[in-house]
């Protein structure tokens, strides 16, 4: 298996510096950024730059805006001046900071880019997590910077909505292990991957556990399908989805590297042993897990 770098010792809730230049500082490059209407804004090539060593990374970004993922941050991309070492001023990509963290979750990781690897576990372990929660529709605290006020704010929120604090908790740990899961497709996949395989991968989970798709359980719990799912699943549920993700992502990393059929091959194994005593625990508490609906009686024949 790869060793693990260890984790910078950084404290994101210490002020109030965005992330991204967080990561700048520590990692030794230079971040360019203008500030908008929309908030922070920052220069894409400074971050290819930073995260992959390419003295050039304009080949990198050209190729990056080829691929699916491009649609998710297109929107939030702007074309700013930009002062090059030069003293010249040219027109660069901007992005936002959850454009940049698409980017760093894209890039392939290779023998020739270890800071990347470094980079991405720090997002994924740190400062990714704390800016999920703040860009998090549920959060209801615009403006709000200390990550404590945020998590405090998550639990309040979810509190008035009648869940408990063992619920809460659950909730934050399948937000920590989905990001283990996804974090280890992006690495251990060689396709390039766009949302649409994410999107299958969790649905080849909830087949495996729950015998259905995302769509389907959504149906049943009456939420839009821009509803987040999770958020309306019992405890059981979100237990039991992390554990699929927690040992997918285990058993990943120990290939290392998988093609795309391959890895799905390995999420659908893993949920489905899980499911098999997911369904007996269902039949045990006669209610459907996934849902937290009580399961129909059996009809016997006379």
């Amino acid at each position: 298996m790869k060793s693990l770098t260890p984790m910078p010792n950084i404290d994101p809730s210490a002020d109030d510096t965005p992330l991204p230049l967080i990561v700048a500082k520590r990692w030794g490059f230079p971040l360019a950024y203008v500030e908008t209407g929309e908030g922070l804004l920052y220069a894409v090539q400074d971050w290819v730059k930073g995260l992959t060593g390419e003295p050039d990374p304009r080949k990198i970004w050209s190729y990056f805006k080829k691929l699916d993922v491009w649609r998710q941050m297109s929107s939030s991309t702007r074309r700013l001046p930009y002062t090059a070492a030069d003293g010249k001023t040219y027109k660069r990509d901007y992005t936002t900071d959850r454009g940049l963290y698409l980017i760093a979750q894209y890039l392939r990781v290779k023998h020739d880019r270890p800071v990347l690897d470094e980079i991405r576990r720090f997002l994924a372990a740190a400062g990714a997590f704390v800016d999920e929660i703040r860009r998090d529709p549920d959060m209801l605290a615009e403006g709000v910077s200390n990550p404590d006020k945020l998590l405090d704010a998550f639990i309040e929120y979810h509190r008035k909505r009648g869940k408990d604090d063992r619920w809460i908790q659950m909730r934050i740990d399948s937000k920590i292990k989905r990001n283990q899961f996804t974090a280890a497709l992006a690495e251990f996949v060689r396709d390039v991957l766009s949302p649409r395989h994410y999107a299958t991968a969790t649905d080849d989970i909830y087949r495996g556990l729950w015998g259905r798709p995302a769509a389907a359980l959504r149906k049943e719990l009456s939420i839009s399908s821009n509803a987040n799912l999770r958020d309306h699943q019992p405890t059981l549920a979100l237990y039991y989805q992390g554990i699929v993700e927690e040992v997918c992502a285990q058993k990943l990393g120990e290939r290392e590297e998988v093609w795309w059929e391959e890895a799905r091959e390995i999420i659908r194994r893993v949920a489905a042993i899980i499911g098999r005593q997911a369904q007996e625990t269902s039949a045990l508490l006669e209610r459907d897990i996934a849902t937290g609906k009580l399961l129909l009686p059996i009809q016997h024949s006379s």
